[in-house]
């Protein structure tokens, strides 16, 4: 009830226009829910920084607030009272950290800003030790007026923000080589141990691609995993394995092969041979959640990428092969693969039919992999986008809108159950820290999606101040320069057990 006196006194002193009187009211009933339905809970639960957040705006003096929010010493969000923070925002926090960090002791300070709002720093810290972390009011500076460092800086505002400073431990500076996705990506030699070449042969699982079932794609586009026959290979007997066959049986087993040695030393043609993989991880920005996501970089030869149908094709038998030969490596930790179609593959009826069958004989679950299709195709061939994500749906994949940008046209095939990422459009996300209409379609994309129970990423994060500001935002993952690189897919391996 005092708190709500407080807001409603000015009401009736002095006579405002409309919007502010709902700016003002709105305030006041925030700051009286907040006291009112956090205060016994607070009181109650072991204290975290959002509790302590919550208090901090019931001890807050009545202000026309903007937001309260909490930071660590390396300017990332650790708690936010409302609504959404920007570059410039960001800015302000990082000017304001480097203030507060060379080692004046200060207790805080305010700073006005040109929009008509005035910024409160104040530093958390343990007595006189390094600043921790930072805690930013913005207020109107209509309702303020001068010294607002002054009416904030009370005796329970310090004392919160003293218990801030045993929850927020000092973050060590990142390293360069630091790998945010948590991932052990080895980077060895492709040369194969000494030992490797004397390996017991491949089981099943291992078998290849025949020539055959190759060729077949590449010239009907249509999918097999027809596996080389399980013969006994050149290659142990040149290296003299135990007792071998004998003699007459090599010229029955190999008529024809035999005579091609010279010109074909290399083994039987596999699948990595014809269409190489490499993968690029959506590097994790918020914390939560074990799921690996990869995104699947076929590079083919000229003449598959004369045919993006046929490299499709190619592209995920040869994915469903290394998953099938190397199920360790991304089932120990929950992992998917995405793959990005082209018009060809979206037109042909057949595809996900004959995913269907690849799935089956490969043992591999459909949950575990997921198809990309960029935003013009859903506009440009929207009937047939709308009949593969409903296969999709069906067949238990996944699908991610690339390059999103919040087309109209778009937005209603977020309603499939099927659609579980999608992928901020790059132009937005880079003109964000420049252009206020693009800060907010990243902001609004961002919030939508996360209501609608979606993920989303960023693409080509290229400097520091990028990443700080979309992960502040609310991206769940990023993909840039300064976040991973794409590797061979024969580098992944399982993660570490701790």
């Amino acid at each position: 009830m005092l708190s709500l006196f407080a807001y409603s006194k000015p009401l009736h002193t002095k006579s405002r226009s409309r919007s502010a009187m709902g700016k003002l009211v709105h305030s006041a009933a925030l700051h009286t829910a907040r006291s009112g339905n956090h205060s016994s809970a607070d009181a109650a639960d072991p204290q975290s920084v959002e509790s302590i957040g919550r208090q901090l705006c019931t001890a807050l003096p009545p202000l026309r607030l903007h937001s309260v929010s909490i930071y660590d010493n390396q300017c990332n969000v650790l708690w936010l009272s409302e609504g959404a923070l920007g570059p410039d925002e960001h800015a302000l926090v990082t000017d304001a950290l480097e203030q507060l960090g060379a080692g004046d002791g200060s207790e805080g300070f305010e700073q006005r800003v040109e929009d008509g709002r005035v910024a409160v720093f104040l530093p958390v810290r343990a007595s006189r030790a390094a600043v921790t972390g930072m805690v930013m009011v913005l207020a109107d500076t209509k309702a303020t007026g001068e010294g607002l460092l002054g009416r904030i800086a009370t005796a329970s505002v310090y004392a919160l923000i003293r218990e801030l400073a045993a929850l927020i431990p000092p973050a060590a500076p990142r390293r360069v080589d630091h790998d945010p996705t948590g991932l052990l990506l080895s980077l060895a030699d492709d040369t194969p141990p000494p030992e490797a070449v004397s390996a017991p042969p491949r089981r099943g699982a291992d078998r290849e691609l025949a020539p055959a079932a190759v060729e077949q794609i590449l010239e009907r586009g249509e999918l097999a995993l027809e596996l080389e026959p399980e013969v006994p290979a050149v290659a142990p007997a040149a290296s003299t394995p135990p007792p071998a066959p004998p003699a007459p049986q090599p010229p029955v087993l190999q008529p024809p092969p035999a005579a091609p040695a010279p010109s074909a030393a290399a083994p039987p043609a596999g699948p990595a041979e014809h269409v190489a993989l490499e993968v690029l991880p959506f590097v994790k920005l918020r914390t939560g959640g074990r799921m690996r996501r990869f995104e699947v970089l076929p590079r083919g030869t000229p003449r598959q990428n004369r045919d993006p149908a046929a490299l499709d094709a190619l592209a995920v038998e040869a994915l469903l092969a290394w998953m099938a030969a190397h199920r360790p490596d991304w089932t120990l930790e929950p992992t998917c693969f995405t793959l990005n179609l082209s018009i060809a593959t979206l037109e042909d009826e057949r595809f996900l039919r004959q995913v269907a069958g690849s799935f089956s004989r490969s043992g591999i679950s459909p949950e575990s992999v997921g198809f990309e299709i960029a935003e013009p195709l859903c506009t440009q061939r929207r009937a047939q986008v709308e009949r593969f994500i409903g296969g999709c749906e069906r067949l238990g994949c996944f699908v991610v809108i690339d390059g999103f940008s919040f087309e109209s046209a778009v937005v209603p095939l977020l309603r499939s159950k099927a659609v579980r990422l999608v992928k901020i459009d790059a132009r937005l996300s880079t003109a964000a820290l420049k252009d206020k209409l693009a800060q907010a379609l990243v902001v609004a994309i961002v919030q939508a999606v996360k209501v609608l129970g979606i993920h989303c990423a960023a693409q080509q994060i290229e400097s520091q101040q990028a990443l700080r500001w979309l992960t502040a935002v609310g991206c769940d993952f990023g993909q840039g320069s300064i976040l991973a690189r794409p590797l061979p897919i024969a580098r992944l391996q399982a993660p570490a057990v701790a």
